[in-house]
């Protein structure tokens, strides 16, 4: 608890613009844990990244445009409910890129990948 507590305003890393492997392991941190995947199989498969923060979302989704994954536009899906939610998907174009490139470490997201796309 402690140490998100002293991350919690972190900014990006310099080296994270340089390095591709640093920016792909990034936004594989942000996805396990900011990110969601559909649990029901008989869903329409999604992948989307959430934020309170809209600059921090807006620098990922520059990250994955740099790395050629398209993405849809940041929104608020609920102003009503919360508006400082802040939401965008990963295009289905680019979801098989998404998995083959940045993945996941989080095992119940690594299943769920595997059942839905056979990867």
């Amino acid at each position: 608890m402690e140490l998100l507590a002293k991350t919690k305003g972190l900014e990006f890393p310099k080296k994270v613009k340089k390095s591709k492997n640093e920016k792909i392991f990034y936004v594989r941190g942000f996805f396990d844990a900011e990110g969601g995947i559909p649990n029901n199989l008989r869903n329409r498969f999604y992948i989307q990244l959430v934020q309170k923060d809209k600059k921090k979302l807006e620098k990922i989704k520059a990250i994955l445009i740099d790395l050629k994954i398209a993405v849809g536009e940041i929104h608020n899906p609920s102003k009503k409910v919360d508006p400082c939610y802040w939401r965008m998907f990963i295009k289905t174009a680019s979801h098989k890129k998404f998995i083959e490139l940045i993945g996941s470490w989080h095992p119940k997201k690594i299943r769920l990948l595997k059942e839905r796309v056979m990867i």
